[in-house]
């Protein structure tokens, strides 16, 4: 069985009724080869399946809108996905940004880091760990509150202005 890639779907069923103006798509890194004996966390690279799984990711990921802003965690298996996303999506260096605060991070961590880094993008891809990008994505969509997103997968989300203002300027979401 193939892993899900976009677990919230095309429609967030609690937003059907928002004028999407802002789109945050949250994504967990692709699957990580195990730590070595005395090696850190965060030198772990992709497996050779997190890598086809990060390519068919990124390649569904461009069925989308166009994504203009790529934040990720620098930990070397989140680098490594967002590379492959961003050459699938022939992003530029200018629209890519490791953000250290994004390891280990919680979701109040991972919202300050989009508020900060966010530049004027209106199409926002986070690429990070679990379980802060899972938790994130259930503060912002209730109907994901029990689901954790798999190696590769991603949440969609649909913002409409005054929940993006609420999310990069407060740190809290409107209901």
């Amino acid at each position: 069985m193939e892993p899900e890639h976009d677990v919230g779907g095309s429609e967030a069923p609690d937003w059907h009724d928002v004028v999407a103006v802002h789109e945050l798509i949250l994504m967990r890194h692709a699957e990580a080869l195990p730590a070595a004996i005395d090696a850190e966390d965060f030198v772990r690279p992709l497996s050779d399946a997190g890598r086809l799984a990060a390519a068919r990711a990124a390649a569904t990921l461009a069925s989308g809108a166009a994504i203009e802003r790529l934040l990720y965690s620098p930990a070397r298996r989140t680098s490594e996905t967002a590379a492959i996303v961003a050459e699938t999506l022939s992003l530029g260096a200018s629209q890519q940004q490791a953000v250290p605060e994004l390891y280990l991070a919680t979701p109040h961590r991972v919202r300050a880091a989009i508020a900060r880094c966010r530049g004027a993008a209106r199409v926002v891809l986070v690429i990070g760990h679990n379980p802060s990008i899972s938790e994130l994505g259930a503060e912002l969509a209730p109907a994901q509150r029990r689901r954790t997103l798999p190696t590769a997968g991603y949440w969609r989300m649909p913002l409409d202005e005054k929940a993006w203002r609420a999310l990069t300027h407060t740190g809290t979401t409107a209901p």
